[in-house]
């Protein structure tokens, strides 16, 4: 009981993923735990809730990355890439890795380093991981070969998105957001958002903590302020009034998603005017995973013992508790 208080007390999320029908709330945090919510729970608020399921992965098990891919839920952790079955009839998860994949050590290596970041191209079996050497690895999910990995940043890599038109982008405590080609061997650009005038801030450093993009814009933030570049031209169309550290970014429907160290998680239309003010009771945001179909919602995670849950992206309409809530 006291061990689950104190894990209450300091649990931090900083991982989130949706099962491929929809109806699966995965989160995973620096204990080694992973949560799992049934979605359909949300829609009602009438019946009552079903409790949060928890499966341990070991103490010695940081879970800083999920992602689903058709069965398998992927785990990301230190040194490691692994998978485990979903069985969706049972709401069971494997106890066994299904599948590991070992990241690559240098030979001058100090530590092994973790698997900060996750991201599955849609529709292949191409998967992305940003990771604590710098380096970012493509995946073949098919037969868990590393086909090529990127190689430019000078320091960890915080995320990786990419685009429909085969682009890659990734965030670095370097300071830089790096565009990659999967047919050329370099990076084919940067952004440096911190040697920016209208972006710096110098009290919080240059580090970059997330990037997103929706194929014409990029959006970005980390030490630097949270801003929207056009990559037509590589030029910044626009900073916002987000006041925090940003660690979490994302286009949602028409609107700009942005969370991190702050006690709000914020909506901004592209003109700059603000949408919506979440409050959270996070420390720090360091997740946030949304979807429209099935079930519309949207959770961000953090430090905190509650995942924040938005049914129309406008208000909190309520909080999953985790430990303390489970089966």
């Amino acid at each position: 009981m006291r061990e689950l208080k104190l894990k209450a007390m300091y649990n931090n999320v900083i991982s989130q993923a949706i099962s491929e029908s929809g109806r699966f709330l995965f989160a995973g945090n620096r204990f080694g735990d992973i949560f799992v919510q049934d979605l359909q729970d949300l829609e009602s608020t009438d019946a009552p809730r079903s409790k949060v399921r928890i499966f341990p992965q070991g103490a010695q098990t940081e879970i800083n990355s999920l992602c689903f891919h058709r069965d398998f839920l992927i785990v990301g952790a230190i040194g490691v890439i692994y998978g485990l079955a979903w069985n969706e009839e049972k709401r069971e998860l494997s106890t066994l890795h299904k599948w590991e994949i070992k990241i690559p050590l240098d030979v001058d290596a100090v530590e092994v380093p973790d698997v900060n970041f996750l991201w599955l191209r849609v529709g292949t079996d191409y998967l992305y991981a940003g990771c604590g050497d710098n380096v970012i690895y493509q995946i073949n999910l098919e037969d868990g070969s590393i086909v090529r990995d990127y190689r430019g940043h000078t320091d960890y890599i915080h995320g990786v998105t990419g685009s429909d038109k085969g682009q890659i982008y990734s965030a670095s405590e370097d300071g830089t957001v790096r565009f990659w080609s999967e047919q050329q061997k370099e990076s084919t650009g940067k952004l440096v958002p911190g040697e920016n005038t209208q972006l710096m801030r110098p009290e919080y450093g240059k580090w970059i903590g997330a990037v997103s993009t929706n194929d014409d814009w990029l959006i970005c933030g980390g030490g630097p302020k949270f801003s929207i570049w056009h990559l037509g031209t590589m030029e910044c169309m626009r900073d916002f009034a987000f006041p925090g550290k940003v660690h979490v970014c994302d286009f949602v429907e028409e609107n700009l998603l942005v969370a991190g160290e702050h006690s709000h998680a914020q909506f901004y239309a592209m003109n700059g005017d603000i949408q919506a003010n979440i409050p959270l009771e996070h420390t720090a945001a360091y997740s946030a995973v949304w979807q429209l179909e099935p079930i519309k919602f949207m959770s961000i995670a953090g430090y905190s013992n509650k995942l924040h849950i938005l049914n129309d992206f406008r208000f909190l309409d309520s909080k999953i508790e985790l430990y303390g809530n489970t089966e």
